[in-house]
C-alpha cells in the first residue's frame, strides 16, 4: 500500500510540474514578429522612395554615371620602345625612347558629354520616384476601394440575415410560401460571393503594394476613410514642366548635343610628345677634339609630332548621324511635351465630370438611398409591401451606395493622374 501511495503521489507531482512548464512556454513565448502593422500611405510612399528595388537599380545607375565623369581625361597608353644592334655603325648600340599622344580638343568635350549624361541618370531617379508614388497611390485608391465595397456589402448582408430570419418565420407559421424563403436565401448567398470575390481583388492590391514598396509581412491601413481627394481648383498647365519624364525627354537633347561634339573634336589633330636617350659607340668630334664614346647611354633626342584626320569619312558621317540624333531627341520631347499636356487637359475635364457626379450622390442620391432602405425595411415588417418590392428596394439603396463609391474611386484615380502629371 505504501508503495502505491508513493507512486501516485509523484505521479500527481509529475503531472503539475508539466502543466506548470507548457503554462510558462505558453507565457515566455516570444512574440509573432510577423503580425500586421498600420501602415499610411504617405509610409507607404516614403518606404517605396527607400526600398523599391527599381529605385535602387537606377540610383546606381545614377552613382555609375557620376562615377563615369572622372573618365573625362583618359589620356592614351604611354609608348615606350628599344632599339638594340648595329644603329649607327657596326658596333652595337641601343636605344631607348618614351612617347605619348593626346586629343587636348576632345576632354572638354567629353566631360560635358558624361556631365549631361549625369544629369539625365538625376533625372532618371526622379522620374522613377514619380512612376513608384504614382502606383502606390493607385493601389492605395484601389484598395480603400474595395474595403469600403466590402463595408457595404456586409451591412447589405445584415439586411439579407434578417430578411431570411423573417421569410423563415413566416415560412413556418404559414404567412407565406416557400418561394419567399428561397429567393431571401438566394440573394443572401449572392452577397456573399461578391463579398469574397472583392476580398480576392483586395488582397491583389495590397500584394501590389508589398511589391512597389519591397515589403514581406502584411499591414493593415492606417486609415480607412474613403473619400473625395483634395484637388487643384484650376489646369494649371504650365505645372508640367516638373513632370521629371518631361524633363528626362529635354535633357536626351543635351547628351546628343555634347555627343555630337564629342564626334567634331576627332577632327582636330592628335599630338604626339617623346623623348629618347641613346648610345653612339665610337669617336666624336666635340668642339674640334676627339673624344671616343663606350655604349653608356648619353644622348638625348626630343620629339614632336600630329596626327591629322585626312581620311575623315567615318568621323563625318558619325558627325551626320550625332546631328539626325539631336533632332530625333528634339522631335521626341516635343511630342513627349504634347502627349503630357493632352493628357492633362482630358484629365481634368474627367475630374470636374466625376466631381458633378460626386457632388450628385452626396447631395441627392446618398439621402435618397438612406430613405428607402429605411422606410422599405419598417414597410416589410409591417407588412405592407411584399417581399419583392423589398429585395427590390434594398438592392436599388445599395447599387446607389455602391455607385457613390465608384464615383470617388474614378475621381481619386484622376486626381492621382493628375499629381502624376504635374510631379506633385
Amino acid at each position: 500500500m505504501k508503495m502505491t501511495f508513493n507512486i501516485k503521489t509523484d505521479s500527481i507531482l509529475f503531472k503539475h510540474t508539466i502543466y506548470i512548464i507548457a503554462v510558462l512556454a505558453l507565457i515566455t513565448k516570444p512574440i509573432n514578429t510577423n503580425a500586421q502593422t498600420n501602415l499610411s500611405l504617405k509610409e507607404a510612399v516614403e518606404t517605396g522612395i527607400k526600398n523599391n528595388l527599381g529605385i535602387q537599380a537606377s540610383e546606381l545607375e545614377s552613382k555609375m554615371h557620376n562615377q563615369l565623369t572622372r573618365s573625362a581625361f583618359e589620356v592614351p597608353k604611354t609608348e615606350l620602345s628599344g632599339t638594340f644592334g648595329q644603329i649607327n655603325s657596326n658596333a652595337k648600340d641601343k636605344n631607348l625612347g618614351v612617347s605619348q599622344s593626346f586629343n587636348p580638343f576632345q576632354y572638354g568635350a567629353k566631360k560635358k558629354w558624361l556631365n549631361e549624361n549625369n544629369v539625365a541618370g538625376q533625372l532618371k531617379v526622379k522620374a522613377t520616384q514619380q512612376d513608384i508614388t504614382f502606383n502606390i497611390r493607385q493601389a492605395w485608391n484601389t484598395m480603400l476601394f474595395y474595403t469600403k465595397q466590402n463595408q457595404l456589402l456586409n451591412q447589405q448582408n445584415l439586411l439579407m440575415e434578417k430578411f431570411v430570419r423573417s421569410a423563415s418565420l413566416k415560412f413556418q407559421t404559414g404567412e407565406s410560401n416557400s418561394l419567399e424563403k428561397t429567393i431571401a436565401i438566394a440573394k443572401q448567398q449572392e452577397l456573399q460571393q461578391l463579398i469574397k470575390q472583392n476580398e480576392a481583388k483586395l488582397w491583389v492590391e495590397k500584394s501590389k503594394i508589398k511589391t512597389l514598396i519591397n515589403r514581406d509581412t502584411d499591414f493593415s491601413p492606417a486609415d480607412t476613410v474613403f473619400a473625395p481627394m483634395v484637388t487643384l481648383a484650376v489646369a494649371d498647365s504650365s505645372r508640367l514642366k516638373q513632370n521629371s519624364n518631361l524633363q528626362l525627354a529635354a535633357q536626351q537633347i543635351q547628351i546628343a548635343e555634347a555627343a555630337k561634339k564629342v564626334e567634331k573634336s576627332a577632327f582636330f589633330p592628335d599630338i604626339t610628345a617623346g623623348y629618347a636617350i641613346q648610345s653612339i659607340t665610337g669617336t666624336q668630334e666635340i668642339n674640334g677634339q676627339s673624344v671616343d664614346y663606350d655604349n653608356a647611354l648619353r644622348f638625348q633626342t626630343f620629339s614632336v609630332g600630329i596626327a591629322i584626320p585626312i581620311f575623315a569619312g567615318s568621323t563625318i558621317a558619325k558627325t551626320k548621324a550625332a546631328q539626325s540624333n539631336i533632332e530625333m531627341q528634339q522631335k521626341n520631347a516635343a511630342y513627349v511635351e504634347s502627349q503630357l499636356r493632352s493628357q492633362f487637359q482630358q484629365q481634368f475635364e474627367e475630374l470636374k465630370t466625376y466631381q458633378s457626379l460626386v457632388d450628385y450622390y452626396q447631395g441627392t442620391a446618398l439621402p435618397n438611398a438612406k430613405k428607402i432602405s429605411t422606410n422599405a425595411t419598417k414597410a416589410y415588417q409591417n407588412g405592407d409591401i411584399s417581399y419583392v418590392e423589398y429585395v427590390q428596394s434594398i438592392e436599388t439603396a445599395l447599387t446607389i451606395r455602391l455607385n457613390y463609391s465608384n464615383a470617388i474611386l474614378n475621381y481619386n484615380q484622376t486626381a492621382i493622374t493628375i499629381q502624376y502629371l504635374i510631379h506633385q
